[in-house]
């Protein structure tokens, strides 16, 4: 994809800043390209559109419309700081990051929804995300059926995340809580492990795990394709795993978020430089 390719220059780009409802976005996308698909890219919990502009140029160079959102209560969306808001889902997990995740993976489909009307996108729609950002992407994917590849880091089908400890502290588990009805609810509508047969289609899922990673732990991702493995229509699902690295380590490493991209854009027929 386009690490190898030759800088867009800004007037061959189309950028837009702008909100779907309430939801901010960052769409970049070639001008003057034939446009081949759709991908839209979630951010980790702390995280904002903004971080993905230089991987969305990449993806414009591809040939592709490539959106980013805050996800909510983060970016132009935040209540609080970055910080305050991770210990706020550190503290009491269920009751606050399944509203999030829910709540994103609902605005990240709406968003879908505008960019390809608003662009006359043909083609595919690929979703990929980071930490919670991943987990949603995955979630997107059993809700539309647009989606046809999907490439998630440091993420899980399973929102319980058992075992689950602090980042960097493997040895200190979290107490999760319990969730509010409003969040619990979101969870039993959207959380893909709890809905398997949703995936039973032409769908690519590609997850980068760390075998360290005792936050998201891993075992859930497996365990999801186990589920899948079997009848005619199962998705193609490919586990990397990657030996020694912690949640930190996976999610921060520029080489596996190209390495990643580069995969996602493949799958949009434009090829990959």
């Amino acid at each position: 994809m386009a690490r190898h390719a030759a800088p867009l220059k800004e007037t061959d780009l189309a950028r837009t800043g702008t909100t779907v409802g309430d939801v901010p976005v960052l769409v970049i996308g070639a001008r003057s390209a034939e446009r081949r698909g759709l991908v839209i890219l979630l951010p980790p919990l702390g995280g904002a559109k903004d971080q993905f502009a230089p991987e969305l140029r990449r993806l414009a160079a591809a040939g592709l419309i490539g959106v980013a959102i805050d996800p909510r209560r983060h970016g132009e969306r935040a209540d609080r700081p970055a910080g305050a808001l991770f210990d706020e889902v550190m503290a009491h997990f269920r009751q606050v990051m399944w509203p999030l995740l829910g709540g994103t993976v609902l605005d990240a489909m709406a968003v879908v929804d505008w960019v390809a009307a608003r662009f006359e996108v043909p083609g595919p729609v690929l979703a990929g995300g980071v930490s919670m950002g991943g987990d949603a992407a995955l979630a997107l994917a059993g809700i539309d059926p647009r989606v046809s590849r999907v490439a998630a880091i440091a993420a899980t089908t399973d929102w319980t995340r058992p075992g689950m400890t602090r980042i960097g502290r493997p040895q200190e588990p979290i107490d999760q809580g319990a969730a509010k009805p409003s969040g619990q609810w979101l969870r039993d509508q959207l959380e893909p492990i709890s809905h398997p047969d949703r995936y039973r289609r032409h769908l690519e899922i590609r997850c980068d795990l760390g075998g360290a990673d005792s936050h998201v732990p891993p075992e859930a991702m497996g365990r999801f394709a186990r589920l899948l493995a079997d009848g005619s229509a199962r998705p193609e699902i490919q586990l990397i795993e990657h030996p020694g690295l912690d949640h930190a380590e996976l999610c921060s490493s520029p080489q596996i978020l190209d390495e990643s991209l580069d995969w996602l854009a493949a799958g949009s027929g434009s090829g990959s430089d």
